[in-house]
């Protein structure tokens, strides 16, 4: 437990001595507070159903939630492609020791600050709708946020390449569940409603657990992927 919050500590130090990370989280506040700014207008005028600003919010995590996946990627692959991993590795030789920290430590960035855009989105959405009905739901954005961060943690450490790792996540949470959704198929439906960004929707709009829990099923099953690439392949 000891060397295991040691690493925490030295992942935590790592993240936070670079501008990435800065440069990840204003570009999350500013998409968020645009995207809840953007629906709350269409709401206004009766072109979209969703009145309630906490909804809004959510609506807005659409925009701000692509910032939140690029940092949770670049946390894992960004070592690989500028060739530290191999230092990190000397230093944490528990190849699944050193995963568990990165994991954690981007977790509880993206709680915190996912909760923070949550309220950010609220508090723009509410003057325009004049309400602030779901204000509530900006911790289960974090909660929901800081699953994919592990999630993105887990799949960097199985494909290593930020490009390739950014686009799986991207095709997952926000691509293809669209696609899926169009036919009137209840298979492809069914399969939409299994990918993690539908999911995380469900959970935030409706209170669905069954939803988080798919979710974090998502973000465990990637950890185990990642850390068992990560025990087999040299760095």
């Amino acid at each position: 437990m000891t060397m295991l919050r040691a690493t925490i500590g030295a992942e935590w130090i790592k993240l936070w001595t670079t501008r990435t990370v800065w440069w990840a989280l204003t570009a999350a506040l500013v998409l968020m507070a645009a995207g809840a700014g953007q629906y709350a207008l269409y709401a206004e005028n009766g072109d979209i159903d969703q009145t309630g600003a906490g909804e809004i919010a959510v609506l807005g995590l659409s925009f701000a939630q692509l910032a939140f996946l690029a940092l949770a990627t670049i946390v894992m692959t960004s070592e690989y492609s500028t060739g530290t991993m191999r230092a990190t590795l000397t230093w944490t030789p528990v190849r699944s020791r050193l995963l568990l920290a990165k994991s954690a430590v981007i977790a509880g960035v993206t709680l915190v600050a996912g909760t923070v855009a949550g309220f950010v989105g609220v508090a723009v959405a509410a003057p325009i709708l004049g309400n602030s009905s779901m204000g509530a739901v900006a911790p289960k954005m974090g909660l929901y946020l800081a699953l994919l961060g592990v999630f993105a943690v887990g799949l960097g450490a199985a494909l290593r390449g930020p490009v390739v790792s950014l686009v799986v996540l991207l095709m997952l949470v926000v691509v293809v569940p669209p696609l899926l959704q169009v036919p009137d198929l209840a298979v492809l439906n069914t399969i939409a409603d299994a990918l993690p960004g539908v999911a995380g929707q469900r959970f935030l709009l409706e209170n669905s657990y069954g939803g988080l829990v798919i979710v974090a099923a998502w973000a465990t099953a990637a950890f185990l992927i990642g850390a068992r690439v990560l025990r087999r392949r040299d760095a």
